[in-house]
């Protein structure tokens, strides 16, 4: 991707960019710094993006590198500015009928979403199973009978 489209990325986002030495170009948010490379003097394609927290330096003594790289801008902006959930809380949801609902059992049930994260949802279930059931009388103060879901395994149940 084109470094000029990156910046325009991040400033879609609200993120402010700013320009170190050798095309080095950081942002800075919630705790995180981010950073990548643009080549041909800022003008030609972003590489090498790389997310770390404030504070961390380098040790080159001991061979410490804080942080990680991610492959493209996306997984860049989505570690800095986490996506929220197709559903907001209070929505109607039902299982879709995919590999991973099946396997959890929660293909067409009923539920409420409670709390939205990173593409995906914290669903209270209409009718719970006997499992659940059993959990909420063995762990009566912990378990409250939701469970965090994929947006990709429900849809809207109007």
């Amino acid at each position: 991707m084109k470094n000029s489209k990156v910046i325009a990325k991040a400033k879609k986002l609200g993120l402010t960019v700013e320009t170190g030495h050798n095309n080095k170009f950081y942002i800075v948010h919630n705790g995180k710094v981010g950073s990548w490379y643009g080549n041909r003097n800022g003008e030609g394609d972003a590489h090498l993006f790389h997310i770390k927290s404030e504070g961390q330096e380098s040790d080159p003594y001991t061979d410490y590198y804080p942080g990680y790289f991610v492959e493209n801008p996306t997984q860049f902006f989505d570690a800095l500015v986490p996506p929220g959930s197709k559903f907001k809380p209070g929505t109607l949801v039902r299982g879709k009928a995919t590999k991973r609902s099946e396997r959890y059992g929660y293909v067409a049930r009923l539920g409420l979403v409670v709390d939205e994260g990173a593409k995906q949802a914290k669903v209270r279930w209409v009718t719970p199973t006997e499992a659940e059931l059993r959990l909420q009388a063995q762990y009566p103060n912990t378990y409250n009978g939701t469970t965090w879901v994929s947006d990709r395994d429900l849809e809207v149940a109007a």
